[in-house]
């Protein structure tokens, strides 16, 4: 892939630093298999418009005879018939190839886009799946840090076997989470790679690897703005508008053959054995019972039932785009009050018990329920975030545009700078 430098050439393809999210996506467009064969179907649509443009080759009649019982010399019947196309038929089969080619664009263009959603979501599941396991891996520490405390006091006589059996206990429950923990962080990127075209094991850099995962605060669209964008951005509503244009082509293709076809041509005949004949042919279909109507009904019903579907489509999308809003606005609200008053209220009991526990002030089963209860509330609030982040990653699909704007965009905002994730 060649790197695409931006007007003041610092913006390029460097996968040395991490994909971004545009790295991803680019990437997926680029190598996914099934975008290839999307897109190799836009040739067949093409070969439709070489068809619709070729003519109707013409035909050539023959007919031969020789005098009998007593008559001279021989009959020679000929002519070459041209089929005259009704009128506006050409036009009309060249502009259904012309939207069908229009038509497979447009669905190939919605599969891209279909696509990059999917890889950002599978990068933001990633990312996620490795904040957990570093929330596990430093639960983990901190459990092995408390047995071997403890089997130091057993040592001197300050704890038993039921103490240390406890805090054992813990830490492999702790340990058991943190493996599934890497199963999934695994699968996750299995997934990733599947999407983006690569290997299913293709080990992957992410940009945002590493890194406190990010609250960015939005500016959420209204309804109607919303539902403007929906009209105006989304790919597959552009692509189901192209096959309405199909539709109602065809039935214009269905209406032109209603009309009678019709053949001429040139003739010459001979007859006997000197008289000879030259003159013009012509043959007429006379449309009593079949004026094509069944097609044109056909076509008709077609054209209905695409719109029927747009509309079907278009509300869908409209209902599942207020779920989305209405997710990031709870979530958001969720994450405000936790910022606010769990999480100062976790780290000042993490805090407490740690010094309790560590001046015997605090008995073992007392500090395992106050691990087990850290532990429960900072993956709340991972799950919190997550929610948060995979709704606003919805809404922007649904509606077909980017709904945030982060802080390299406007740093003069206060209303659109991300903060990091409160690490408990």
């Amino acid at each position: 892939m060649r790197p695409s430098e931006s007007a003041d050439g610092s913006d390029f393809f460097d996968p040395t630093d991490g994909l971004s999210d545009r790295e991803l996506m680019a990437v997926a467009v680029v190598l996914n298999p099934d975008l290839r064969a999307a897109r190799a179907g836009i040739g067949e649509s093409e070969a439709l418009l070489i068809k619709a443009k070729t003519l109707p080759n013409p035909e050539i009649g023959v007919g031969f005879g020789l005098g009998i019982v007593g008559t001279n010399g021989f009959k020679l019947d000929t002519d070459l018939l041209f089929e005259l196309l009704k009128p506006g038929e050409r036009s009309a089969r060249q502009a259904v190839a012309a939207s069908r080619i229009e038509l497979s664009r447009a669905d190939v263009l919605a599969k891209e886009y279909s696509l990059a959603a999917d890889v950002r979501r599978l990068a933001f599941d990633v990312l996620v799946a490795e904040r957990a396991v570093v929330v596990l891996e430093s639960e983990v520490a901190l459990r092995q840090q408390a047995s071997d405390l403890l089997r130091q006091r057993r040592g001197v006589g300050e704890a038993n076997d039921l103490d240390v059996a406890a805090v054992d206990l813990e830490l492999v429950e702790v340990q058991r989470d943190r493996r599934l923990g890497l199963a999934e962080l695994e699968q996750a990127r299995i997934a990733l790679n599947r999407a983006m075209g690569l290997p299913p094991h293709t080990t992957v850099r992410l940009e945002a690897s590493g890194k406190p995962l990010e609250i960015p605060l939005v500016e959420l669209p209204n309804d109607d703005a919303l539902g403007e964008r929906l009209l105006t951005s989304r790919l597959d509503l552009k692509a189901q508008e192209a096959q309405y244009r199909v539709a109602e082509k065809e039935l214009r293709l269905a209406v032109a053959r209603q009309f009678a076809k019709l053949k001429a041509g040139p003739l010459y005949s001979h007859d006997g054995t000197s008289e000879n004949f030259a003159g013009v042919n012509a043959s007429i279909e006379i449309p009593i019972f079949d004026r094509n109507q069944g097609e044109i009904a056909e076509r008709t019903a077609a054209r209905d039932r695409v719109r029927a579907e747009y509309v079907a489509e278009l509300h869908g999308l409209r209902s599942e785009a207020a779920l989305a809003l209405a997710r990031v606005r709870a979530s958001k609200a969720e994450i405000d009050v936790q910022d606010r008053e769990v999480i100062p209220l976790l780290e000042r009991n993490q805090m407490l018990f740690h010094s309790a526990f560590e001046a015997r002030e605090l008995n073992v089963l007392d500090w395992v329920t106050a691990q087990q209860r850290s532990l429960r509330t900072r993956r709340a609030y991972l799950d919190t975030l997550t929610a948060y982040r995979r709704a606003l990653l919805d809404l922007e699909a649904l509606s077909g545009f980017q709904v945030w704007r982060l802080i390299e965009k406007d740093p003069d905002s206060q209303s659109t700078t991300p903060h990091k994730e409160s690490n408990p």
